[in-house]
């Protein structure tokens, strides 16, 4: 590889992200196939399943996990609707909406943001490599990480985080970090994990903004090491120090 810097071209080594293909069967019937970064595939299937308002839990579910594919077998047959590109990269198609419902109101340090995009930066080995990989990352309340992941699908990432809540009985309210942009479909799918706060080292599209609002989750963009922009449901965000969501 070569780098063209200071007028002149540099031989250079840089690592390049890793991409497969991955198959999703449900019930014995081809569901849906990603572009994907390996590792930690069943996290990645029943998130997205979960995501897309097929999944509610995993009572009666089984799967098997094999070469290049997830074969998940359901209880009852589900229903596929239509077929929606998500605005993200790695070409995103989902077959269904999350279940959405309020967020509760928590009272959060407005440090927080800073913490989880300063645990993520660190944490996202393949990117510092790379350059070309999207992170995510699950917190409790307090800003305890519980699970970090990177894909070069930045909605792959998010769905691993809501399979990993599954698969090892993590209740929300939690918080989600991201690295890629967020979407209505991103803040969707947080709000169907419980996620009480997102934030993203880059910005937030209106509907996105106006979804959040409706459902009372808060929204930290551009988060950088100096500071945030907030997107706040109700009233004044902060009070006596306390971030109130």
């Amino acid at each position: 590889m070569w780098r063209f810097e200071g007028g002149r071209f540099l031989e250079a080594d840089f690592s390049l992200p890793e991409e497969e293909r991955l198959l999703l069967v449900v019930n014995g019937k081809p569901w849906a196939a990603f572009s994907y970064t390996p590792g930690d595939e069943l996290y990645l299937a029943l998130g997205h399943l979960f995501l897309s308002g097929v999944l509610q839990g995993l009572e009666g579910v089984r799967w098997h996990v094999g070469e290049g594919v997830v074969a998940v077998d359901l209880p009852t047959e589900p229903e596929k609707g239509v077929g929606v590109r998500d605005s993200g990269c790695a070409a995103g198609l989902r077959y269904g909406e999350p279940r959405l419902a309020p967020l509760p109101r928590v009272d959060l340090d407005p440090e927080l943001p800073l913490r989880l995009l300063n645990q993520l930066r660190q944490g996202a080995i393949r990117y510092a490599k790379t350059r070309g990989i999207h992170g995510a990352a699950l917190f409790d309340p307090s800003g305890r990480l519980l699970y970090l992941t990177e894909d070069v699908g930045r909605h792959n990432a998010v769905d691993r985080l809501a399979g990993f809540m599954l698969l090892q009985g993590v209740k929300p309210p939690v918080l989600v970090a991201s690295s890629g942009r967020v979407s209505q479909e991103m803040a969707a799918k947080a709000i169907g994990m419980g996620a009480v706060l997102l934030a993203s080292r880059t910005g937030a599209t209106a509907p996105a903004v106006n979804l959040a609002r409706a459902y009372g989750l808060a929204l930290a963009t551009y988060v950088r090491p100096t500071g945030y922009r907030l997107y706040a449901p109700g009233g004044l965000p902060v009070a006596e120090g306390v971030l109130k969501l």
